[in-house]
């Protein structure tokens, strides 16, 4: 009989409850695929170690994934791992400008249509004067 010591959980394997969640590449190179690993040609990409993934769909062989440019795909189970804090924080942090010169430059050349001249009205020439003796033109 088998008691409790049977059942091994790995804490890095993607499950259904920690699906949305970060998840790094642990491999040197993992093969992403975008419509999944039986399509026609082989992998879309090679995804380096340590690229950051969001989990979409946990699967026992390949689990579909969201690169962090927003392109869904496939990559296998085993070469992907519960990403550590610091990649998450590093990949994540929202950049700040470097100087607060560059934010009042791009605002100082912001483009506003409202602020346009209106379009010149067309030049309306005057009716001809008739020239005496001559017959008007039917």
């Amino acid at each position: 009989m088998c008691a409790t010591s049977c059942s091994t959980s790995d804490l890095g394997a993607p499950t259904a409850s920690n699906s949305g969640k970060y998840y790094a590449v642990s491999v040197k190179q993992a093969a992403f695929y975008f419509y999944g690993p039986q399509q026609a040609n082989g992998p879309d990409q090679k995804l380096p170690q340590d690229t950051l993934v969001m989990l979409i769909r946990p699967s026992f062989g390949y689990s579909k994934v969201k690169l962090m440019n927003g392109q869904q795909g496939y990559v296998a189970t085993q070469d992907i791992r519960a990403a550590p804090p610091e990649l998450v924080s590093a990949a994540t942090a929202p950049t700040i400008p470097s100087s607060s010169n560059e934010a009042s430059r791009t605002r100082k050349f912001h483009f506003d249509p409202r602020l346009l001249p209106p379009e010149p009205l067309p030049n309306d020439a005057p009716e001809p004067t008739p020239i005496p003796g001559a017959e008007p033109s039917p």
